[in-house]
């Protein structure tokens, strides 16, 4: 059975942003559903759609570092365990784009920084801005919030801030107030009518994040998995997923308790911090599953099986 399943990040989402993702997700899976027949078309074609749509933390409607700039993350792979990943990607919003190229034209699997500029550039893609007008509006506001103290308390120097040691501690209280900061990676998971799989994954970040900060979506086995059996793309605090290795772990479990997967994502997430992390997954037969700990995760998913689309912001 063919299915797609999209997401639009975890977090704690306000109605109002709740009904525009949902909205997104839909245009995505629509996007993604036209090139269902092949599951690495529809896994890049969702995500390409969200990443241009500027509505979701990703390609041209990505947060911005603490210098102003925006870094992209992304990262395909497929059920064959090929892969392909940029970081810290400034030269174009298409970053999944390139990350395929990365699979399909290059020995490696990650490129970053400089280096994936450099490789978008030679693989034809045209230098865009990265960044809306109000992620830049509300960059300056968050960050006047941060050199002021009002992410918590107490002040913080602002000279050469990338290298102070003492603001991650007003960002996490400023997160806090404002969790819904965190929300807006977007990944996608399909699977075609001869059960090949892909998973794809895209993200700006978070908002203020030091420069060079590597997310989970980027890394294999983190924010971004599949194999012959199974694909998952996750969303949430990228440092949580990267430490439990998350989507990697699920698959493992999905391998070796012979529990659906549905039931080894919970299993998995059960064993995380509370308020950190969604994911959605899909195995070969189309069967799919939603976790999170987070009070929201915004996603949708269409298959040959039903007659509408299934969405939510569980």
């Amino acid at each position: 059975m063919r299915r797609l399943i999209v997401h639009g990040g975890a977090g704690r989402i306000a109605p109002e942003h709740g009904a525009e993702a949902l909205e997104g997700l839909s245009g995505a899976l629509e996007a993604g559903w036209g090139e269902i027949d092949d599951a690495t078309e529809a896994a890049v074609a969702a995500v390409r759609w969200m990443e241009d749509s500027g509505k979701f933390n990703c390609g041209r409607g990505a947060v911005l570092n603490l210098q102003g700039r925006a870094e992209l993350d992304a990262a395909l792979m497929t059920g064959r365990q090929q892969a392909g990943a940029v970081s810290n990607l400034t030269y174009t919003p298409k970053a999944i784009a390139v990350a395929r190229k990365v699979m399909e034209e290059t020995p490696h699997v990650l490129l970053c920084g400089r280096g994936a500029d450099r490789f978008a550039k030679a693989m034809g893609f045209p230098r865009e801005t990265i960044g809306t007008s109000a992620r830049r509006k509300l960059y300056r506001e968050l960050r006047s919030d941060l050199v002021n103290g009002r992410g918590g308390h107490g002040r913080w120097s602002d000279r050469k801030p990338s290298r102070h040691p003492a603001w991650w501690e007003p960002l996490k209280r400023l997160v806090h107030v404002h969790p819904e900061l965190l929300h807006g990676t977007v990944g996608a998971v399909a699977v075609d009518a001869r059960g090949r799989i892909a998973a794809a994954t895209s993200t700006g970040g978070i908002f203020l994040k030091m420069e060079g900060r590597v997310s989970d979506s980027s890394l294999v086995g983190c924010g971004t998995y599949a194999d012959r059996d199974v694909g998952l793309s996750a969303t949430g605090i990228g440092e949580v997923i990267i430490r439990y290795t998350l989507t990697r772990s699920i698959a493992e479990l999905y391998h070796l308790r012979h529990e659906g997967v549905q039931a080894a994502a919970d299993r998995a997430l059960a064993t995380l911090p509370r308020d950190a992390v969604g994911v959605i997954a899909l195995d070969r037969k189309g069967r799919f599953a939603v976790a999170k700990n987070t009070k929201n995760l915004a996603w949708a998913t269409r298959s040959d099986g039903e007659r509408s689309v299934r969405q939510g912001l569980s």
